[in-house]
């Protein structure tokens, strides 16, 4: 790809450094698909490089890229995967989190076990996500996926701190195991809530409907945090049963709350979602109004592709009557 600047790499590098300004998006471009010989230079002037400014950098990088589809961070990032700082890496792998190479595992997996800095072992763990997500749709070899799976667990039952171990958790939650299901159920038996909010986290991403008497609980919780992870877990599973709660909590005394429920109500569509939302639209202006509007148009969409799926399958049926007559 093109870069945005005429400006040689050398320079856009000495510019990085440079402490005295916030990094330019001009040179962070520089940056993006990197050739085998700036790869190379890169290394060797990274090093040189303070560690408070290599966070900068890579923190305005990976921003920039999530505004920039075009930006290919994914080389410059590996290399920064084995930087002396923990932080520097841990927003390495942050810049790393939505790439579907199966070769990743084997570092992240490594970070993950062996990393001294704690961040950057959560970091890992959140980022193996992808691969048990992946190893479910059958995207990766299944072997791969359970390599992960096995890894994720282990952290959870392991010693680690509970950070690490929550963010395990959840990542594995993508996971249909009964390992998994197990692990999730003691999460959320664990005396310290924050493993309640992972196990939620889990709940929602398992699409295991056996959760759904947890999650449809959970939502009169009085902890907000566990509020807002209960209903994007409803949202997750469409659950149409907590409906009525989710309309209850549009009122919530936490705005977080409140725009998850709405999202939430758009993920699961159904006549009585698309009046909470319709009822809500009509009061509702600027930003606010937006994600209303978002919403219901995902409720609409999730309904036609329902009725669709409902009317292929009496298609499906006829034919078969059909043929047996």
């Amino acid at each position: 790809m093109p870069k945005s600047s005429s400006k040689t790499f050398s320079r856009a590098m000495h510019d990085l450094a440079n402490e005295k300004h916030p990094p330019a998006k001009d040179d962070l471009h520089q940056l993006s698909d990197l050739s085998s010989d700036q790869l190379k230079e890169f290394k060797s002037l990274w090093s040189h490089i303070p560690a408070s400014r290599r966070l900068t950098i890579m923190t305005a990088l990976g921003k920039y890229a999530e505004e920039n589809f075009d930006l290919d961070i994914n080389a410059v990032s590996r290399v920064v995967l084995t930087d002396s700082d923990g932080l520097v890496r841990a927003a390495a792998i942050h810049n790393l989190w939505e790439s579907e190479s199966p070769d990743l595992i084997a570092p992240f997996l490594n970070i993950l076990v062996n990393d001294p800095q704690p961040e950057t072992r959560a970091a890992a763990a959140t980022a193996l996500s992808m691969f048990v997500s992946l190893g479910e749709m059958e995207e990766i070899d299944e072997s791969l996926m359970h390599k992960v799976e096995e890894a994720l667990l282990g952290v959870f039952n392991g010693g680690d701190i509970p950070e690490v171990r929550r963010h395990a958790l959840e990542s594995a939650g993508f996971s249909e195991s009964q390992e998994v299901a197990e692990a999730i159920r003691k999460a959320y038996n664990d005396r310290d809530e924050s493993f309640k909010i992972s196990a939620l986290v889990a709940m929602g991403r398992s699409l295991d409907h056996q959760w759904n008497p947890i999650v449809i609980h959970e939502l009169e919780n009085m902890n907000p945090r566990i509020r807002f992870e209960a209903a994007r877990a409803a949202g997750e599973l469409q659950l149409r049963d907590a409906v009525q709660v989710l309309g209850e909590l549009t009122r919530d005394v936490e705005v977080e709350v409140q725009e998850i429920v709405i999202w939430a109500l758009g993920e699961i569509g159904g006549e009585d979602a698309r009046e909470i939302l319709a009822k809500l639209l009509k009061r509702a202006k600027g930003e606010r109004a937006e994600l209303i509007d978002e919403s219901l148009a995902n409720a609409e969409l999730v309904d036609d592709i329902a009725e669709f799926d409902l009317l292929a399958t009496d298609d499906l049926e006829d034919e078969l009557k059909r043929r047996l007559n």
